[in-house]
């Protein structure tokens, strides 16, 4: 089921929206929909790979376990 919302925005951003719109080969509502829809999905494949990068980081071994100094870090 789809609702119909009403946007309010500058007349310049709007021919910008629509020009960029003729272009896809899409009414104004369809670009703007898939756009909408690219930021959403983006968001949330950002919070999936950072539950994954934390999870990994929790259970990764811990390797030495030695704190280094600034100096001895770097040496060469």
């Amino acid at each position: 089921m789809t609702k119909n919302i009403t946007l309010r925005m500058d007349e310049k951003l709007l021919k910008d929206v629509k020009h960029i719109a003729v272009e896809e080969d899409m009414s104004v509502s369809a670009w703007i929909i898939q756009a909408v829809e690219a930021a959403t999905k983006k968001d949330v494949r950002y919070e999936e790979a950072k539950a994954f990068i934390m999870k990994a980081m929790e259970e990764a071994p811990a390797y030495g376990g030695k704190k280094f100094t600034r100096d001895e870090l770097h040496e060469r």
